[in-house]
């Protein structure tokens, strides 16, 4: 198992290029610079030697990723007769500026929320209660699923300056699904409220709201 498991900068690079096929938000954002999908293979594979052999850490290997597409970006070859005309391709610098500041007010907003949550969690199912622990994970996995997209989210928006039909839609997406994963945690939260407060014994509307979260960060995860 230990020979085969991948070093934290190699499953960094899956999360940014993807594992054996591109990932279709890598393959957007080469497109977006206009660089072949060899290109960008090549440049993958060229990262891969440089974890090996320890020239890339993974704190340094997403500025490496962005560097290296940035080059070939500009070493593509252009076409004189449609770089003037391009309608479909804007330098947008200014709107994925705006993408990024609503994904990072939604982190500090989810991370304030999960943390009330979590507390209500506390008070209603003391540990080591099953419980306690079923719910709990529920959260932590919503969380990871959360900030998952957050990363997503911002990694293309660090490794592109062009906006794209297919760019925007990939964000808009991200932020849908932050959006809905933040209203399922305002649910539960007022939902542990009213059950704290009333003295319920019984939790099935709690539990309920928990299968809820389960089904929206399954379906988040089919569609990454």
């Amino acid at each position: 198992m230990g020979m085969f498991s991948k070093t934290t900068a190699e499953k960094k690079l899956e999360e940014l290029t993807g594992g054996f096929l591109l990932s279709d938000e890598y393959k957007a954002i080469l497109k977006a610079k206009g660089i072949d999908l060899k290109t960008g293979e090549h440049i993958r594979n060229q990262l891969k030697e440089e974890i090996k052999l320890n020239i890339v850490s993974h704190e340094g290997l997403e500025t490496r990723l962005r560097y290296l597409i940035n080059q070939n970006a500009t070493n593509a070859p252009q076409k004189p007769s449609e770089t003037k005309e391009e309608p479909s391709v804007i330098i947008a610098e200014s709107s994925l500026k705006r993408y990024g500041d609503e994904v990072k007010s939604l982190k500090v907003e989810y991370d304030a929320k999960e943390k009330v949550v979590i507390n209500l969690i506390e008070k209603s199912f003391a540990p080591p209660q099953i419980t306690y622990d079923k719910f709990m994970d529920s959260v932590n996995n919503c969380s990871k699923v959360f900030n998952n997209q957050v990363d997503s989210a911002l990694s293309i928006i660090q490794l592109t300056k062009r906006e794209t039909p297919r760019i925007d839609t990939e964000l808009e997406q991200k932020i849908t699904n932050m959006k809905t994963i933040i209203s399922h945690v305002d649910d539960l939260t007022n939902e542990l409220i009213i059950s704290l407060s009333s003295n319920k014994k019984g939790n099935s509307d709690v539990e309920n709201l928990f299968d809820d979260m389960k089904d929206l960060i399954d379906s988040v995860k089919k569609y990454d």
